[in-house]
């Protein structure tokens, strides 16, 4: 009796632990499809419910769809605005005057380019897409959201295909990732600001939120890199967030504001996707008058498919070079 009483409390004991394993199973299935369903990794997803402990992870997806949802508003509007610049620029080309695009060409930016200890001029030259005296084409890449602990490699990517690039660069990563920084300068990459907060709400809050971020964001660059650079990209591009007054403050201040012209949409695939999606709308811009400027970001999905990209601008004849502070920026046209 006393052998087959513990042989079932054996029993009860395995039965048990299997029910616990049972139960950890469900709840790991149940959080990997919510946390499908939201478009993130599963770590990402518990990562959010412990750092707000108040919200369900439904709300969490709610609010993950709301962000999404938000992002795409910002970028129709951004598809306007390009839309509006591109036809004007159509119709300037049909104009009976032309002017020659001999010396609309673009040098290739050095670190020196950026090095000055003051406002940069504020007269400006255009640069464009037409065929260098080598026979090339001139595009501009641009790169958000840095530096990060992967810059090195694509720098090591825009090496090898003779490239180079703009960083857009936020003030935290630059203090996070001085080395990265400093290597972007060596390999005569530009190097420029992306605000501190990278947050709508508090960036576009005024026209002197704007212009405390791009100073902080300028002073710190000045300080780990020696570059003291007024070239800057707002957060998500200056439309909508950019209105006449605060435009009109960053001019006053001496910075000059880029947008782009091609958006990789590398943020929405996150994979081989936004190459594909480069190809289609240089395409279109076959007979763009005027620089080519695609935005991507520090991603390592845009790292692991940027070979692929940089492959096919060179054998299409581009040459990549960096923005300096001689050209006039890309701008979304305000409606």
């Amino acid at each position: 009796m006393g052998d087959q009483k513990q042989g079932w409390t054996k029993g009860t004991i395995v039965i048990v632990i299997f029910a616990i394993g049972f139960l950890f199973a469900g709840v790991f299935v149940n959080n990997y499809f919510k946390a499908k369903a939201a478009g993130k990794p599963i770590t990402q997803e518990k990562n959010e419910f412990m750092n707000h402990p108040g919200q369900t992870s439904e709300t969490i997806v709610q609010n993950t769809k709301d962000l999404r949802i938000e992002k795409e508003m910002i970028h129709k509007r951004q598809e306007q605005a390009m839309g509006g610049r591109n036809k004007q620029e159509r119709e300037e080309t049909k104009a009976p005057e032309k002017t020659t695009t001999d010396t609309a060409t673009t040098q290739p930016t050095t670190p020196k380019d950026q090095e000055t200890t003051k406002p940069p001029s504020t007269e400006t030259k255009p640069a464009n897409a037409q065929p260098t005296a080598a026979g090339k084409k001139t595009i501009y890449l641009t790169f958000d959201d840095g530096p990060a602990a992967f810059s090195g490699g694509i720098i090591a990517l825009l090496e090898k295909f003779h490239y180079k690039a703009t960083f857009f660069m936020i003030d935290g990563n630059i203090r996070r990732y001085p080395n990265a920084v400093k290597l972007m300068v060596q390999s005569g990459e530009t190097v420029a600001l992306h605000s501190v907060s990278h947050n709508q709400k508090v960036f576009y809050a005024s026209a002197t939120s704007v212009i405390n971020e791009l100073t902080q964001n300028r002073n710190t660059l000045k300080e780990v890199s020696g570059v003291d650079s007024y070239i800057m990209r707002t957060p998500y591009g200056s439309v909508p967030g950019m209105t006449a007054e605060y435009r009109k403050a960053v001019t006053d201040n001496g910075y000059l504001m880029w947008d782009w012209n091609i958006d990789s949409k590398d943020w929405y695939y996150k994979d081989a996707r936004y190459v594909e999606s480069v190809k289609q709308q240089l395409t279109k811009l076959a007979n763009h008058n005027g620089p080519i400027v695609i935005l991507m970001h520090e991603r390592k999905e845009t790292l692991a498919h940027l070979p692929a990209l940089l492959d096919y601008l060179s054998k299409q004849g581009y040459e990549g070079k960096a923005i300096d502070s001689s050209m006039t920026p890309v701008q979304f046209t305000v409606r």
